[in-house]
């Protein structure tokens, strides 16, 4: 009889370990599907964060071809402009001429532009005669734009090949 009350109290012994066993077992397994969904969770977040962010480099990625090509726009305009800056710089300036400085300071400047196709040929060098051709600016002084040019016209007559081809506002003044 002891020996079976001795079994009957291992059988028990055992039953209430399995138990503790399988309670251990099932708390485990809610712990294990709590953290699977904490998981899955978190890695559905990852994946939107991953995705944004594949968008957000494409958009980058754009914006910079968008910023190569207009830095290289820019970059050729800039090498035009310098290659017209260096031409002009080495281009000949143009030369302003006065004829009466006694009466610079009275009245307003106009610039006179007069040109020579075609007069004394004789007396004038090969440079000058182009120079003259492109047309000379003068500076005259005078209340109007007629007045400058009635100045101009005693000094340079056509019957000489002198020929006045306009008359504006002295623009550096």
């Amino acid at each position: 009889m002891l020996i079976q009350v001795g079994v009957i109290l291992v059988v028990l012994v055992s039953i209430a370990y399995a138990a503790a066993v399988m309670r251990r077992i099932e708390s485990d397994v809610v712990q294990y599907q709590r953290d699977l969904r904490a998981v899955e969770e978190d890695q559905h977040k990852l994946e939107v964060a991953c995705n944004t962010l594949r968008g957000l480099c494409n958009q980058v990625g754009e914006e910079m071809a968008k910023l190569r090509a207009d830095i290289t726009e820019v970059t050729d305009a800039r090498a035009q402009l310098e290659a017209e800056i260096n031409a002009l710089s080495e281009a000949p300036k143009q030369r302003l001429y006065m004829f009466d400085k006694g009466t610079i300071g009275h009245g307003k400047l106009w610039e006179v532009l007069i040109t020579n196709a075609g007069g004394n040929e004789s007396s004038v060098a090969g440079d000058q005669a182009v120079e003259w051709a492109n047309g000379r600016t003068y500076i005259v002084p005078g209340t109007t734009d007629r007045d400058a040019k009635f100045r101009a016209e005693p000094k340079f007559l056509p019957s000489m090949g002198y020929r006045i081809m306009k008359v504006e506002r002295f623009r550096r003044a």
